[in-house]
């Protein structure tokens, strides 16, 4: 597990904007959020308010809300500057993605299917008469 001081600018960024960034797949950017909502909206909340007043990086925070992936590496690129100058502000929302990753990997991890005892085929080269089960 990477520790918290490790967690990147463009990482950070990605997981606070990332429902933007997927606003076309709509409902699918949610569920991939998983039970994370809240800390997401609190970790956006958190850079923008560091960047209020700063009306370059305001701008890039409209575009990255309207889905742009140009705006979001501008962002990234203030968010790294001040995780860098702000040890206060990084370690903030650096905990906060963090947790978010936390509960996506839980999230994640807790969708696997095994197949354990059972029979199982690779549908893609079926050969023959593949019988499943019983006789």
């Amino acid at each position: 597990m990477e520790p918290v001081s490790a967690i990147a600018a463009a990482k950070i960024a990605e997981i606070a904007f990332q429902e933007f960034a997927k606003s076309s797949a709509g409902e699918l950017a949610k569920k991939s959020v998983g039970g994370a909502i809240d800390l997401v909206k609190n970790l956006r909340d958190k850079i923008k308010a560091k960047f209020q007043g700063n009306e370059r990086v305001e701008k890039a925070l409209a575009e990255v809300e309207q889905g742009s992936p140009t705006a979001l590496e501008k962002v990234t690129k203030y968010l790294d500057i001040e995780l860098d100058e702000d040890e206060v502000f990084a370690t903030e929302v650096r905990q906060i993605a963090k947790q978010i990753i936390n509960i996506q990997n839980q999230n994640n991890s807790s969708r696997e299917y095994n197949n354990y005892g059972r029979d199982q085929i690779n549908i893609e080269n079926i050969q023959g008469n593949p019988r499943i089960g019983g006789s």
